[in-house]
């Protein structure tokens, strides 16, 4: 059986993917406190790709990783572009002809905080989950 996502904070990583706001968040995981500040799936796939390619030039492995994920933010550029935004503008833009906002699957999180049940904090510069593991949020 799969887990739901909760539609308040699917609708709040829509708007965050689709117009590059940010919220720091707190969210609770089987195990697990993450707090950080939510950011879009177009930043967090560029952010990757500076991580990943750290110094390195172009031509090198890392830097043909780091194209792969620039290419994802390029990609996601126009994501959610002309979609309606459902309950959250209920006249909704000119045009019954757009689409729904599109789905999301995935939270992406930069400067975490990650709080294991035992204790014990681990920092990272970023992180990503699935939508559906996420049991309990907060804003702030």
């Amino acid at each position: 059986m799969t887990a739901a996502n909760d539609p308040d904070l699917a609708s709040i990583v829509q708007i965050t993917d689709a117009f590059g706001l940010e919220y720091d968040v707190v969210l609770t995981l089987a195990g697990l406190v993450v707090s950080g500040t939510l950011i879009g799936a177009r930043a967090h796939a560029a952010q990757v790709a500076d991580l990943v390619q750290g110094e390195d030039p172009d031509e090198t492995f890392r830097g043909a990783l780091a194209g792969r994920f620039r290419q994802r933010a390029e990609d996601l550029r126009d994501w959610g572009a002309g979609s309606k935004l459902g309950a959250l503008d209920p006249e909704g833009p000119e045009g019954e002809d757009l689409e729904p906002m599109p789905s999301v699957a995935y939270v992406h999180l930069r400067d975490v905080t990650v709080l294991p049940g035992s204790g014990g904090a681990t920092h990272l510069d970023l992180w990503r989950g699935r939508l559906a593991d996420v049991a309990g949020w907060s804003l702030g």
